[in-house]
């Protein structure tokens, strides 16, 4: 799923050092109500911010204005420390040279979501092909929060669909699920081409439903999938590095890495779902749709398991 428009949603909570018990928002504890504290780290952070360690640069903007439980825009992320050329697809002909301090930037929608009445948030951010500010992001918000609160942790979980047994997905019907294992050496290849393999391969299966049908719920299908000592999961016997499964999230039939021991597990891919503008990047319009679907769906299934 490394070419893909991709979003990852995260669960915002708070909780005392020591209690995992869960604070409300606005707890005597904190300093400002999250709400507030999420508003104000958006706001002191529209002008660039450089992170010369890593070479890398970002900034929020917004595009709609903030209300107090929604912020919504871009994050404006940016790569620089190397030269390169930039040459014309069609003519081949070098149209300019990158210098290492030309910042290289891309915008990467976020949302930030605070259902009324609940003791927890959610946070969109999308990555675009292989690129993603998360890392950064996340580390500079919860290094903002503490801080300022200095007995209480801002915890912020990635969504993950196998990451319990009530789990976000184990109701929804699939409707393809992939296996994906990487470099697959001759000898294991062997069993599935009937030999004649020099060298290592990547190895996939799919399982697809007929038109009209499903695979079943994730949940059902999740109990086939083992976990593996030396891999992500074991299905059939031979281990996989990861699985992709197509399911409806927010009115759509979506792909989502569901297991795998990187960042693309949880991430759902919205490549399909989105406009693409002239500038070949998903159109603001089109991706808050989209997450706004996602983020109302997920919400709806973590508030009922805590009813």
């Amino acid at each position: 799923m490394a070419n893909t428009i991709g979003l990852r949603v995260y669960r915002l909570s708070v909780q005392r050092d020591g209690d995992r018990s869960e604070l409300a928002f606005d707890a005597p504890e904190l300093h400002v109500a999250v709400q507030d504290f999420v508003r104000s780290f958006v706001g002191a952070r529209l002008a660039i911010t450089q992170r010369s360690d890593l070479e890398r640069s970002w900034f929020f903007e917004h595009k709609i204005a903030p209300t107090y439980s929604n912020i919504k825009g871009y994050i404006h992320y940016g790569t620089y420390g190397f030269e390169s050329n930039l040459i014309g697809a069609l003519t081949m002909q070098t149209n300019y040279r990158r210098k290492a301090d030309d910042i290289e930037e891309i915008p990467l929608y976020f949302e930030f979501w605070f259902p009324s009445g609940a003791k927890f948030g959610l946070l969109a951010l999308q990555s675009f092909q292989s690129r993603s500010c998360v890392g950064i992001v996340l580390d500079d918000l919860r290094q903002a929060f503490v801080q300022q609160n200095a007995d209480v942790r801002l915890i912020v979980k990635k969504l993950m669909p196998n990451d319990v047994k009530g789990s976000l997905f184990n109701q929804l019907p699939v409707k393809k699920l992939t296996l994906i294992k990487k470099s697959v050496p001759s000898d294991l290849a062997d069993r599935y081409t009937g030999g004649g393999q020099s060298s290592e391969v990547n190895l996939e299966i799919s399982l697809s439903a007929k038109r009209r049908g499903t695979l079943g719920t994730f949940g059902s299908i999740s109990g086939y999938l083992k976990d593996g000592e030396q891999s992500a999961i074991v299905f059939d016997g031979t281990d996989f590095d990861e699985a992709v499964a197509e399911v409806s999230i927010g009115g759509r039939r979506r792909r989502v890495g569901v297991y795998g021991r990187n960042s693309e597990a949880g991430v759902i891919d919205m490549t399909d779902s989105v406009t693409k503008g002239v500038d070949g990047h998903p159109t603001f319009e089109s991706l808050a749709r989209e997450t706004r679907s996602i983020l109302a769906e997920f919400y709806g299934v973590l508030a009922a398991s805590r009813r």
